[in-house]
């Protein structure tokens, strides 16, 4: 069964701008992207429809930043994606200290918090790799 979303984002609110940015490059790279604002109507349980999107995504994407590192929701979110073996792509502020980077992301490779379109264009890259190498693997 396919999924319903290519990204599902986990970001602080405080950069709400630049992941919009970063939500319109990848819709218009082809990804469909869980984007909270999108996909949270009013009245809606945000615990719920954020459970389903983790479920529903095939990739997670984080953004790191010095708030990010001081929310509870984005661990959370974290442990969740863990739990669902989600791939992670982390993406990290320059001026996070890597002390502040959670240990599950300093494991990874991740992408420097820059030009929104640069880093759809990385995560569009990543995603569509890694769907032919599941493609190879199961022809």
């Amino acid at each position: 069964m396919s999924k319903k979303y290519d990204i599902f984002i986990s970001y602080s609110y405080k950069d709400r701008e630049w992941v919009r940015r970063l939500v319109d490059a990848l819709s218009e790279q082809g990804l469909h992207v869980w984007y909270d604002v999108m996909e949270i109507k009013p009245g809606d349980s945000m615990l719920e429809r954020v459970e389903e999107g983790l479920h529903d995504s095939t990739h997670v994407v984080f953004v790191i930043t010095s708030e990010t590192v001081r929310s509870n929701w984005a661990a959370a979110e974290l442990g969740a994606a863990l739990a669902l073996q989600k791939p992670l792509i982390p993406i990290v502020a320059e001026d996070t200290p890597l002390e502040d980077i959670p240990g599950p992301i300093k494991l990874r490779k991740y992408l420097l918090k820059g030009d929104p379109k640069v880093v759809a264009e990385e995560i569009t890259h990543a995603v569509v790799s890694e769907r032919k190498s599941e493609s190879k693997a199961s022809a």
